[in-house]
């Protein structure tokens, strides 16, 4: 059919073959490059960290809930907000981002389903009378399950993906050093104050605690926010913040005395000193 020309509009030739050829050569490369800025291995490995982390600290403080211990509770609450923005920080290392896309909204839908009976049997299990102790451990392993399983699948998914280029250690950002032994500083606090008897004095040390964690939280954007300190680490701090997560939840549940608590709070803030100087990654470059 010939094309009749639209006054004020003029009828474009159509490319040639090798035009055309070159348009879809471009096509290619920015959906490769897209791919590697993309590491989905990695995100699918840190979705299944995630599920064991949150499965970990839903059954520790389901347990000192059902123990009626609030002011533990708070230190294991704030230690996991700590750990979201590191992983937050992490996975948009590996090129995650957040829009919305209606073709998930079957994962986005499952997902909710999944939150909101966790919630439920996590309710059950602090105030329902007479509901078995072993309950308790319901609302981690519907977690492990459902989102430790969603990442095995996607891991499976990204097996064929281009490996992106591997990044050299380098020596963290003064910045970055910083952050990572406030971090430790943080931990190795609320360790102390797990460890304290409940009181008043207790109570106000940990809501200061909390407070000034929550006004680091705002410094989310900032090279001091703590998504900038988790996407600057690698596996030694990471490693050396499960153990320190770890410690804390034997504090709590172990319920050992201040003096102890004191002794693995400065041994955790010990830690983060020294990894502190270990490479990790360099995100200016």
């Amino acid at each position: 059919m010939e094309q009749k020309p639209v006054d004020g509009w003029e009828v474009l030739e159509p490319p040639s073959v090798d035009i055309a050829q070159k348009y879809l050569d471009e096509a290619d490369a920015v959906a490769t490059r897209r791919e590697r800025a993309v590491d989905r291995r990695a995100l699918a490995r840190l979705q299944i960290v995630n599920a064991v982390a949150t499965a970990a600290y839903l059954a520790v403080i389901t347990l000192v809930l059902r123990g009626d211990s609030a002011l533990a509770s708070q230190t294991i609450l704030f230690s996991f907000l700590v750990w979201v923005q590191l992983a937050s920080g992490i996975a948009q290392r590996s090129g995650m981002r957040r829009r919305f896309s209606w073709s998930r909204w079957p994962e986005l839908l499952a997902g909710g389903l999944l939150v909101a009976v966790v919630l439920v049997v996590f309710c059950l299990a602090i105030w329902a009378p007479g509901f078995p102790a072993v309950g308790a451990l319901i609302p981690s392993a519907l977690v492990l399950f459902g989102l430790g399983g969603y990442g095995a699948v996607q891991l499976v998914r990204a097996s064929g993906d281009v490996r992106p280029p591997r990044s050299h250690p380098r020596p963290l950002s003064r910045l970055a050093r910083w952050g990572t032994i406030l971090v430790g500083v943080a931990v190795g606090v609320l360790i102390m104050l797990a460890s304290a008897p409940d009181g008043v004095l207790a109570s106000v040390l940990v809501l200061l605690v909390v407070l000034v964690l929550a006004t680091w939280m705002f410094a989310f954007s900032t090279d001091l926010g703590l998504p900038w300190i988790g996407a600057s680490w690698r596996w030694p701090q990471l490693a050396v913040f499960g153990v320190a997560v770890s410690a804390l939840a034997s504090v709590v549940l172990l319920a050992i005395p201040i003096a102890g608590g004191a002794l693995v709070g400065a041994s955790v803030i010990t830690l983060f000193v020294a990894v502190s100087f270990v490479p990790g990654r360099d995100l200016r470059d």
